[in-house]
């Protein structure tokens, strides 16, 4: 399976790497954990594909609240994550 940007690339190489013994792994490091819970060959398919043409990173995924299906298209959050104002009362 082909890595789908540098970024994920480069950290299946480090985990190819944490597998074969070249680089210890800290825990927590994705790399690490990637190399403890997958297989080499699966491993070594991701770190090998060609880099040439690859984005450095993937866009974050929407947030979608409504749902696909007729008559129910996708909504946008918009300002989540950021602070209230608070409301003066009288």
């Amino acid at each position: 399976m082909p890595a789908k940007s540098l970024a994920q690339a480069q950290m299946m190489g480090i985990a190819h790497a944490i597998q074969k013994g070249e680089m210890k792994g800290k825990p927590g490091m994705p790399a690490t954990e990637a190399a403890a819970t997958m297989k080499p060959s699966d491993v070594t398919d991701f770190a090998s594909t060609p880099q040439a043409g690859l984005p450095k990173r993937m866009a974050p995924a929407a947030v979608n609240v409504g749902g696909p299906g007729p008559g129910r298209p996708a909504l946008k959050m918009k300002n989540v994550g950021k602070p209230v104002k608070k409301m003066k009362f009288m």
